[in-house]
C-alpha cells in the first residue's frame, strides 16, 4: 500500500514581526508545576523556555514581541510526554486545551493554524487506525486471495481520501504553518516509463532525485527549525547521491544553491556539510571539506565565522589538497641511515606503499607484523613498501634502532629525514602515526589511512581493478 502517514512536524521558525506573543496553555489533570517548551534546529533538540504554572495544569508563555513562528513542543514532567501546537505569526494570541490523560488530543481557541493542524492530526490517526486493521484482517491466512485483493482495494481507498484531504488543506489554506508541513512530506509522484528493466530504473531514479525538492521553499527559514528538512536532506546526500566526493560536491551545491546565502538555514548547512565531511571516517571524504572550505570558506561566503577559526579551515584545506586521492603524491627527498637520499618519485614501482610510523609509537609496534607479512606477500607482485620514520633531525638515531627492533629490514627502503628539510608531516599530513598511502606507478594517491592489518585485501582489490581482471 502506498504510505500515507504523514510524520508529526516539530519546528520554530522566522516569519516576521509582531506586537506580543500571548499564549494560555491548560492541562487538566496535570499536577506537576513545570512545563518545557522545546524545538528543533538542524538534528537538535533545544529547550526554548520553561513555564512555570500560574495555577494547577494552567501555564502561559508570554512575549512582548513576536517570537518565532512554527511548530513546539509542550513538554510534561516526569513522563516527558509531550504534545504539539503552531505558532502562527498572524495569531500569537491564543488558548490550548489538553487532558494529561489524552495529551494529544488538544483543542485551540483563537489560532486558525492550530485548528487546522490538530484537525489534520485526528484525521490521520484515523485513517491509520484503519489502515492497521485492514492489514492484520489481510494477513490472515484463512482469507481467500479474492478478500485480498478487496482489502487493498480499500487501503488504496484511504490513501486517496488522505490524499483529498490534503488537497483540500492546501487549496483553502495555502499560507499556513500546516500546510507547508504537509507538502514538504508529500511523495514525489514519479511517471510511467518503458524500456527495459535497468533503463526504467535509472529513469525513476533521475526524475524522483531530480524533482527531490520540488515541495519545499527553501527561500524560508522555518524550515531550518524541523527535522523533517534535515531528514530529507540527509537521505539526499546519503541515499540519493552516489558516495564519491565528486558526486556529493554536486549534491551539496544543488541543496546550498536554493538556499539563500544571507538565510540561516544557508549558514547552518554550509558548517553542517564541512564538518560532517571533515569528521568523516569513509576513505576520500576529505575531498569535500576541501571543496567546502575552498568554495564557500574560501570566497568570502561565511562573514559570521571569526578570523581564527576561518584560517584554520583554510590551514586544513590546504593541508588535505595537496594529498587527495587522485592527486600526484608530493616528492619529497629523505635518507637511508647511511644519509643516501631518496627521493619518492625516483623509486620505480608498479605499486609503492609509503608508511609513516615512529619508534615510540604503540600503534605502529602492534601493526608492524602486518606490514612485514604484507611487504614479503607482495614483493613479487611489483609492490614495494617504504618505512619513513617521522623523527627529524638528530632523534631519527631512534628510527634506526626501531627499525632492526620491530624486523623491518624486509621493506624495500627505510627513510628518514636526518636533515629536517622534507616537511614531510606537512607535505603528506601526516598527524598522527600509523598513515599508510598506497601509490601506482606514477606516483597518484590510490588511496590513503587504511588499517595495516586491511593492506593485503585492499591491494587485491586494487591489483584486480587496474589490471582489469
Amino acid at each position: 500500500m502506498k504510505r500515507f502517514f504523514i510524520a508529526l512536524f516539530i519546528f520554530v521558525g522566522f516569519w516576521g514581526n509582531a506586537q506580543k506573543c500571548n499564549i494560555d496553555i491548560e492541562i487538566s489533570g496535570y499536577d506537576n508545576d513545570t512545563l518545557l517548551l522545546a524545538y528543533f534546529y538542524g538534528d537538535n533538540q533545544l529547550i526554548k523556555d520553561t513555564l512555570y504554572a500560574v495555577k494547577p495544569g494552567v501555564f502561559n508563555f508570554k512575549e512582548d514581541s513576536l517570537v518565532d513562528a512554527g511548530v513546539y513542543l509542550g513538554i510534561v514532567y516526569p513522563s516527558n510526554d509531550y504534545f504539539q501546537f503552531i505558532i502562527n505569526p498572524e495569531d500569537q494570541e491564543f488558548k490550548l486545551v489538553a487532558s494529561i490523560d489524552e495529551l494529544q488530543k488538544v483543542k485551540a481557541k483563537g489560532s486558525k493554524d492550530n485548528k487546522v493542524f490538530f484537525d489534520y492530526l485526528e484525521y490521520i490517526g484515523g485513517k491509520n487506525k484503519e489502515a492497521r486493521d485492514l492489514g492484520k484482517e489481510k494477513e490472515n491466512k484463512e482469507i481467500t486471495e479474492e478478500k485480498k485483493a478487496e482489502i487493498s482495494e480499500e487501503i488504496g481507498k484511504l490513501d486517496d481520501q488522505v490524499n483529498e484531504y490534503q488537497e483540500k488543506i492546501i487549496k483553502n489554506y495555502p499560507h499556513l504553518i500546516t500546510t507547508m508541513l504537509i507538502k514538504m512530506n508529500r511523495d514525489i509522484k514519479v511517471p510511467e516509463f518503458t524500456g527495459q528493466e535497468d533503463t526504467v530504473k535509472m529513469k525513476r531514479y533521475r526524475y524522483y532525485k531530480k524533482h527531490y525538492f520540488d515541495n519545499i521553499d527553501f527561500e524560508n527559514d522555518a524550515l531550518l527549525f524541523t527535522p523533517d528538512i534535515h531528514n530529507k536532506i540527509v537521505n539526499y546526500m546519503d541515499n540519493l547521491t552516489p558516495p564519491y566526493p565528486d558526486s556529493i560536491n554536486v549534491s551539496i551545491d544543488r541543496v546550498l544553491g536554493m538556499m539563500d546565502e544571507k538565510s540561516e538555514i544557508w549558514k547552518y548547512y554550509v558548517a553542517h556539510f564541512l564538518n560532517k565531511y571533515g569528521q568523516s571516517n569513509i576513505i576520500g571524504m576529505d575531498a569535500v571539506y576541501v571543496h567546502m572550505a575552498k568554495e564557500y570558506y574560501g570566497k568570502g561566503k561565511t562573514p559570521w565565522v571569526d578570523e581564527k577559526t576561518l584560517i584554520r579551515i583554510l590551514d586544513n584545506a590546504i593541508r588535505l589538497e595537496d594529498v587527495l586521492i587522485g592527486k600526484i603524491a608530493p616528492n619529497i627527498t629523505l635518507y637511508k641511515q647511511d644519509n643516501t637520499p631518496v627521493k619518492i618519485h625516483d623509486i620505480e614501482s608498479k605499486y609503492l606503499v609509503l608508511y609513516f610510523w615512529k619508534p615510540d609509537c604503540s600503534h605502529c609496534r602492534n601493526s608492524m607484523p602486518h606490514l612485514v607479512k604484507f611487504a614479503n606477500e607482495y614483493k613479487d607482485k611489483g609492490v614495494k613498501v617504504i618505512g619513513i620514520c617521522t623523527k627529524l633531525g638528530k632523534k631519527t638515531k631512534k628510527c634506526w634502532d626501531g627499525v632492526k627492533k620491530m624486523g623491518m629490514e624486509v621493506l624495500y627502503h627505510n627513510l628518514a629525514d636526518s636533515k629536517n628539510l622534507s616537511s614531510m608531516h606537512s607535505a603528506y599530513n601526516v598527524r598522527s602515526t600509523p598513515t599508510v598511502f598506497i601509490l601506482d606507478k606514477d606516483k597518484e594517491i590510490l588511496i590513503k589511512q587504511i588499517p595495516t592489518k586491511k593492506l593485503g585485501e585492499i591491494m587485491d582489490k586494487i591489483i584486480k581493478v587496474e589490471e582489469g581482471q
